[in-house]
């Protein structure tokens, strides 16, 4: 069996790589990189899986004996950046899908749109509230307020997916993300709460090779045309497409759909 050509960097933090390996369990030619959890106590957790991330790039790279193709979902394009900055020559190219650049403003689309499917359900009232205490406050204690008001809401996870593919995928993410090792909770908070505070400024790569970002026209955390601006200032030579999905395009198209063939 040949070495991976593909490293994916998956979404989260603190997700595995559980939903695509479910969905794509023959795909030998992708590397579906478990992200580590961060360490107890770690001073700077995000920096600690940059660090991780181009390890494991130059590991496989160097199984493959040549540089690979490097796929990233949400919150995973951060590490893939970090990877183009620090080791361009080990990249074939860049796929990214429905890349997150401010996953706080994400992740805050997606209150609201709970909030507007859910206003009658009970719990909606302290979600409204905790919204509002934010806009009039931001800040990561305000944000993590906002988390928890949204977690009271029912099928939140099924709003990552569009109307196409998505029902089998909601009901997929779902059963898969109660399963133990699926999601971790402290890495999540940890290893966000450490991304925040780091500039995050966008700057221009210095990998020269091809990219391509996916969005959904169905996501309900990203605003593409605002976020495109942002990839085109560090992959210039990016090339957009929108395809009919939510947020995981990789969870409801196919490897092809989303540039990972073999």
């Amino acid at each position: 069996m040949s070495a991976p050509s593909v490293l994916y960097l998956h979404g989260g933090p603190g997700l595995g790589p559980v939903f695509e390996q479910a969905r794509y369990p023959d795909a030998t030619h992708v590397h579906w990189w478990r992200q580590p959890l961060a360490k107890p106590c770690a001073a700077r957790p995000f920096l600690d899986l940059q660090a991780a991330a181009l390890a494991e790039l130059h590991s496989v790279a160097q199984a493959h004996g040549a540089p690979v193709t490097v796929a990233a979902s949400s919150f995973g394009a951060h590490l893939a950046v970090h990877l183009a900055q620090h080791a361009p020559e080990l990249i074939a190219r860049i796929v990214l899908l429905a890349p997150t650049f401010d996953p706080e403003q994400a992740a805050l689309r997606l209150a609201r749109r709970a909030f507007r499917v859910h206003t009658d359900h009970p719990c909606a009232g302290r979600l409204a509230i905790a919204l509002a205490a934010y806009e009039d406050d931001p800040g990561r204690a305000r944000f993590w307020d906002v988390f928890g008001a949204l977690s009271l809401l029912p099928d939140v996870t099924s709003l990552y997916f569009g109307p196409v593919g998505g029902a089998a995928a909601a009901r997929s993410f779902a059963e898969l993300i109660a399963q133990p090792g699926a999601f971790d909770g402290p890495t999540s908070v940890a290893t966000s709460d450490d991304f925040s505070a780091i500039d995050r400024r966008p700057v221009a790569s210095p990998f020269a090779g091809p990219v391509t970002v996916l969005f959904g026209a169905h996501d309900p955390m990203i605003d593409a045309e605002q976020d495109r601006t942002v990839w085109s200032t560090i992959f210039a030579q990016a090339e957009f497409f929108k395809v009919e999905s939510g947020h995981f395009p990789l969870l409801e198209l196919t490897l092809d759909d989303c540039g990972m063939a073999a």
